[in-house]
């Protein structure tokens, strides 16, 4: 018995044809032992995890191609250990510390691949790999962080009393930039191409405005009353519409104001009706 797993390739498959048969047999792993079961003919080697949970394991073939033992079970136990046991009489190898490396408390998250290397996390937010028999390599902490704790939270957005009776708040995507990337935050490149194009625009509209101004010199004393009339007819007509906004913006306060002290009320009696029957 080599360790090799006993894969149902293509030639294999066609090997059957002329009567090759591979012996193979079930390696088990739980967390309290390991045991291998053989055809029904023998007996298969057991051994029992005393000490320590195992969290993960598999079959993993060692690099060194010098040894006497091509592959071993390799496993991860709760005690921070790393162990190697032969295949097939589940002997002890050696073990080897990692809980320098990775979180104990997520062991049982590991993964052992059949090559020897084991993915695993070193924190809330960060893995690392390393391989079971030995690289040569020192695992390197990284120092960067990803929350910086010299930042300074930005207050949240206030609101005024209206608003508070009221009950509704609608946040502008000024109060978001503040509140995301704080009063310092450079503007971006879509705020800055903005800003290009309202002054672009506005030069326009001033160069536009002094070819008018300079037409109207010429305009004569008829065009010079239609020019006004229009003007404040425009005049009367955007005062009206903001007349009309403010009777809207105050009729729905008046309803706001109107709910709320029902609600109060309402409130009130149910408060009074419940201290008589004493709920």
């Amino acid at each position: 018995m080599t360790g090799r797993p006993a894969y149902a390739s293509q030639a294999a498959v066609a090997s059957l044809r002329s009567g090759a048969k591979l012996h193979g047999v079930i390696l088990v792993t739980t967390q309290t032992g390991a045991r291998i079961f053989r055809p029904a003919t023998s007996k298969g080697a057991s051994k029992s995890f005393d000490d320590a949970f195992c969290y993960a394991a598999t079959v993993s073939r060692s690099n060194d191609v010098g040894a006497n033992f091509g592959y071993a079970l390799v496993g991860l136990f709760g005690d921070g250990t790393a162990r190697a046991y032969t295949v097939p009489a589940l002997k002890e190898i050696n073990r080897l510390r990692v809980d320098s490396i990775f979180d104990v408390k997520r062991l049982s998250d590991a993964t052992i691949t059949p090559s020897g290397d084991v993915l695993g996390w070193t924190g809330p937010s960060e893995m690392a790999l390393i391989n079971i028999w030995g690289s040569g390599l020192t695992l390197s902490r990284s120092k960067d962080a990803l929350i910086n704790p010299d930042l300074l939270i930005p207050p949240r957005p206030t609101i005024s009393n209206l608003a508070w009776i009221s009950g509704t708040q609608y946040v502008t995507p000024a109060d978001m930039d503040i509140l995301i990337g704080g009063p310092d935050r450079p503007p971006s490149k879509r705020m800055i191409a903005q800003t290009q194009a309202d002054q672009a625009a506005a030069r326009q509209s001033a160069r536009a405005g002094g070819s008018s101004a300079a037409g109207r010199s010429d305009e004569t004393y008829w065009g010079y009353m239609q020019r006004q009339i229009q003007e404040r007819t425009e005049n009367l007509g955007i005062m009206g519409q903001s007349v009309d906004r403010l009777e809207d913006n105050s009729a729905g306060w008046a309803d706001d104001v109107s709910k709320f002290v029902n609600r109060q009320k309402k409130n009130m009696v149910m408060g009074v009706v419940k201290s008589k029957f004493g709920l």
